[in-house]
């Protein structure tokens, strides 16, 4: 079934009304009709199996005949934190890291970007990204999309395990650190990415005095908008939320 998030006040009992986006998608798009079944999504973790029962211009009523707490989100929250890169690379990284589970995103500036920060128009259309790829892979939740920030703000915000992926790192392999107890426990999980130059020594050293543990993802080097996901499919796999 076709899943659509919605503002929760759009459910009322056992009756939902939709307008705007999703209501234009089902009609005109997905040419759904009476009696077929959507599933409707008020970011609060539940799904909603909805029979739509009343089309007209510009509004869909339809009739809850299910409710039921969703089992797609993984148990560990995982934040992406990641240096601004090209526009296409960065929606990459944004519709792919919602497919994984990523639970929150988190842009930032440092040294050796060179993408100027993004205006409202782009920030919209990042939200809509997320969301369309939230509703096509099955997540009930919608993660979260944080303010461009700096460098070192994004270092001093994260809690819990962190790591920061650096190609000269030469003695800390990925594969060995997440064995370790503290990524085995943590029910937080960050990762740092840098920009298509990568880190200069001088943000690797910030990182490590927050706690942030530079790593190596071993021989060959990965592409900023390959790394990070390469990191989290690893660390959710090790975690069992993948396979």
């Amino acid at each position: 079934m076709h899943r659509f998030f919605i503002p929760p006040e759009w459910v009322k009992g056992e009756r939902v009304s939709l307008t705007g986006e999703p209501a234009h998608q089902i009609v005109h798009v997905l040419r759904l009709k009476p009696k077929d079944h959507i599933i409707l999504l008020d970011n609060s973790g539940w799904e909603y199996e909805v029979e739509i029962d009343q089309i007209g211009p510009g509004l869909i009523q339809g009739k809850v005949i299910g409710k039921c707490l969703s089992a797609t989100e993984p148990r560990v929250k995982v934040t992406l934190c990641q240096a601004l890169l090209r526009t296409e690379k960065f929606e990459f990284i944004l519709q792919k890291g919602v497919e994984l589970g990523v639970s929150a995103f988190v842009p930032f500036v440092s040294e050796r970007c060179v993408v100027r920060r993004p205006g409202e128009n782009k920030l919209a259309r990042w939200q809509k990204i997320i969301q369309e790829a939230a509703e096509q892979s099955g997540r009930a939740l919608l993660p979260a999309l944080h303010p461009v920030i700096a460098f070192r703000e994004a270092c001093d915000s994260v809690h819990g395990a962190s790591l920061l992926l650096w190609e000269e790192e030469k003695s800390l392999s990925l594969s060995r650190i997440l064995k370790e107890s503290a990524f085995q426990a943590s029910l937080s999980f960050n990762v740092f990415v840098g920009p298509e130059g990568g880190f200069p020594p001088s943000e690797v050293a910030y990182a490590e005095s927050r706690g942030i543990v530079p790593v190596s993802l071993g021989q060959r080097i990965l592409r900023a908008e390959t790394a990070g996901l390469a990191v989290i499919v690893a660390f959710l796999y090790e975690r069992g939320e993948l396979g």
